[in-house]
């Protein structure tokens, strides 16, 4: 069965439409999980706990126990709500998907597909919960939030270029199964954003940005639940950026760049492989580095804050975080890792 939301909101004053929502889905008492920073979102002082107070880590294992926690912290709600970034969309989608409560998404930002998708990245490999119900997105909201985080929604849509290349690949290479419906949707998302970014004359032209990037991240997040996989929107790109995250776990490296710039900087990179293997045409390349420039999102290693050493080792790594079949196929090494970054212009 197909779940995606049943209700959409994306303009100005938004969040003053959740009552009218909750009666629409004849929801009547949600519980608000959200940030110390968002907190102030919850306008009509509905029940709120922070994100970092909910013992997720609980959901995990459900002895009986903690059942009992679930039940206990949960059971008196009809609905959860997260509003807020990344952190508190995925505690609020998984808190959710465990108390079998509908959940309703209310990004305060728009960084990554996560605020519609049924992904949970709240561990490495993300896993599929149940995506919302409802996305609210408050434009007058999201468009006053660090323009480091749009940027960063722009890195994680270009993605889904590489993204379904590389799901195509694994198709004919490795017989995974593929769904040309899902692969065409989510590549459309992004060559849609992309072609209004490439129309773009200078930055005052921008002013439409914040809900174009809303609106494609829940798109994203869509063609995930359609395709029951996250296959459409995360393929070499993303495991290049999980690598990178997983360098910064092991304190090796000390960085606040975001998952979507990462990403961003990823398909760069496996962009350019499509383009050498003449799986992709060079022009396409070039629009998603123009792309990525135009809302200043990094499009090299060193704007992400790394240098040559650091990305020639997330390469190596890369295909050893998931089994995942992509361009990186049974891996690179460090002498076909630097070539693909001189190549792909990110060093």
């Amino acid at each position: 069965m197909i779940t995606i939301p049943r209700y959409t909101i994306v303009e100005n004053g938004a969040i003053n439409k959740i009552p009218e929502l909750l009666e629409k889905l004849n929801l009547k008492n949600p519980l608000v999980i959200t940030g110390k920073s968002t907190q102030k979102y919850n306008k009509l002082g509905y029940d709120s706990i922070y994100y970092h107070e909910v013992e997720y880590e609980r959901f995990n294992k459900l002895t009986d126990e903690n059942l009992k926690y679930v039940k206990k912290s949960f059971g008196d709600y009809d609905c959860i709500l997260g509003i807020g970034g990344g952190k508190s969309i995925d505690v609020a989608k998984y808190t959710s998907s465990i108390s079998k409560k509908p959940f309703i998404s209310v990004p305060t930002t728009a960084s990554n597909d996560g605020i519609a998708s049924p992904i949970v990245s709240l561990s490495v490999p993300s896993f599929m919960a149940e995506p919302p119900i409802a996305v609210v997105g408050d434009i007058d909201i999201i468009k006053k939030s660090p323009k480091k985080l749009l940027a960063s929604g722009m890195g994680d849509i270009v993605s889904n270029i590489t993204a379904v290349l590389d799901w195509k690949l694994a198709h004919i290479e490795n017989n995974e199964k593929y769904s040309e419906s899902s692969a065409i949707f989510s590549k459309t998302i992004a060559e849609e954003l992309m072609e209004y970014m490439q129309t773009t004359k200078n930055k005052d032209n921008l002013a439409e940005y914040p809900k174009k990037i809303v609106k494609a991240l829940i798109a994203s997040g869509m063609a995930i639940a359609i395709a029951h996989s996250s296959r459409p929107a995360s393929g070499s790109e993303h495991l290049f950026s999980h690598s990178i995250d997983k360098l910064k776990n092991e304190g090796v490296i000390d960085n606040k760049s975001l998952h979507g710039e990462q990403c961003g900087v990823g398909t760069i990179i496996f962009s350019k492989a499509y383009v050498n293997e003449k799986r992709l045409n060079n022009k396409v390349y070039g629009e998603i580095v123009k792309s990525l420039k135009i809302v200043k999102s990094p499009i090299d290693i060193y704007e992400l804050g790394y240098d040559e050493d650091i990305a020639v080792e997330a390469l190596c790594n890369a295909p050893k975080l998931r089994k995942r079949y992509t361009i990186l196929r049974n891996g690179l090494d460090k002498k076909k890792s630097l070539e693909l970054l001189e190549n792909s212009q990110v060093i």
